[in-house]
């Protein structure tokens, strides 16, 4: 490495594999031999990406999973290395050097810096789904961080667990920092005092760096419990679904794991299975027609457009039905409308025109925050932005009229 000037080696293997420089520094900071055969310090499996994949789609993924050395594919074989110092001398400058902060857990000002680099992306022409894509991915990387910090003053953990993320954060659709939504489960009762002080860790640690605390306490410091004992609050949720309940249950239906080894995918199969049945599915179909469209009298959109409350909501609460109705595990809102398109619970047509609703709304939602506001003038919007938004209202009118039909729902 250091006669070719390189900060990293491919490893052949079945899977191949990669040893970079920070292999190299943690295996020599931990005392192990130098004489050991390489394989043994380099990480496996190889992370790829085809070497036509977009810049900011390549930094998005290599900020979900905290490495900073990307093989590049081309008919199967790498072809190319992109490294953070490569794509630090281009525009994705700004998340790498986030994720360098994350990883010295700098936390003061992290707040401010992920607002400036919303903003710089969105003057810039990046689509705002992707800005959101690529923000969870440094919160992500945030938690994780915090996390290893915490095991290394506590311990390791008794027991497996999982970190979870809540709502609008498991469905990679925040970009501004809002209030914490997580959670915390772990495979066996017993150690209570070991995860509450995990939990204050990590929350603590978001607090710090720009995280306001949950007003409704969906947070792993009062959302903290065993895995059998939230499978039995899961179920009670959906059995009664009062709407105290019932919001819980949609919160963890949003469900995505950051953080831990504790395996949720049987968890997760099981919720779904549950969610299915019964009264719950009803009600979920009653909460998704809970937003309807403001008025839009001769073709006019309303004096104050809220793009959260007017626009996302109902796309939102729609998609998340299909997914429990058509038992698909998708997170994002438009995975789960292509997936009920796929399914044919809805129609390409209108699964397309609620996505098109949902990106534009999610652009204006930003904008919004960045200038500190919750609703925007449809004059700040442009003529085209302003018909999308009213054909983006039709559709949403449409899918719940249709969705009250299914279920005799008034």
């Amino acid at each position: 490495m250091q006669a070719h000037g390189v900060s990293s080696l491919l490893v052949e293997g079945d899977p191949p594999g990669i040893f970079t420089d920070r292999d190299l520094r943690r295996w020599v900071a931990e005392g192990r031999p130098l004489e050991a055969p390489v394989a043994q310090a380099a990480s496996f499996p190889l992370l790829a990406l085809p070497r036509t994949t977009p810049l900011l789609e390549a930094v998005a993924f290599m900020v979900e999973r905290g490495i900073h050395h990307l093989p590049l594919l081309e008919g199967g074989k790498v072809v190319g290395m992109v490294t953070h110092t490569d794509l630090v001398r281009q525009e994705a400058q700004l998340p790498l050097l986030l994720l360098r902060r994350i990883e010295g857990l700098v936390l003061e000002g992290y707040a401010k810096e992920v607002a400036g680099l919303v903003q710089s992306l969105l003057e810039a022409g990046v689509g705002a789904l992707e800005i959101g894509r690529l923000v969870a991915g440094l919160n992500d990387a945030l938690v994780r961080r915090l996390l290893a910090e915490a095991e290394r003053t506590l311990g390791p953990p008794p027991t497996p667990y999982a970190f979870l993320v809540l709502g609008s954060e498991g469905r990679r659709e925040q970009a501004l920092l809002t209030d914490q939504d997580n959670a915390l489960l772990y495979a066996e009762e017993g150690h209570e005092p070991y995860f509450e002080a995990l939990a204050e860790r990590v929350v603590g640690g978001l607090l710090a760096a720009g995280f306001p605390p949950c007003p409704g306490g969906y947070m792993a410091t009062r959302l903290r419990m065993s895995l059998e004992g939230f499978r039995k609050a899961m179920r009670g949720w959906i059995e009664a679904p009062e709407p105290e309940a019932l919001l819980k249950a949609q919160t963890f239906l949003d469900l995505r794991q950051v953080g831990g080894e504790l395996d949720l995918r049987p968890l997760e199969a099981e919720l779904l299975a549950q969610a299915q049945k019964g009264v719950f599915l009803h009600h979920l179909a009653r909460a998704a027609l809970a937003f309807p469209p403001p008025p839009t009298p001769l073709g006019r959109l309303p004096s104050s457009l809220e793009p959260k409350r007017h626009g996302l909501f109902p796309i939102v609460l729609l998609a998340r039905f299909y997914a429990v109705y058509t038992g698909s595990p998708e997170r994002h809102t438009l995975d789960r409308l292509q997936a009920a398109s796929r399914k044919g619970a809805l129609s390409l047509e209108m699964a397309e025109l609620l996505g098109e609703g949902f990106s534009l709304f999610f652009r204006l939602r930003l904008w919004a925050e960045l200038l500190g506001q919750g609703a925007l003038s449809p004059k700040a919007l442009s003529p085209l932005e302003r018909r999308r938004a009213l054909e983006a209202f039709r559709a949403v009118r449409t899918a719940q009229g249709h969705l009250r039909l299914r279920f005799g729902l008034r």
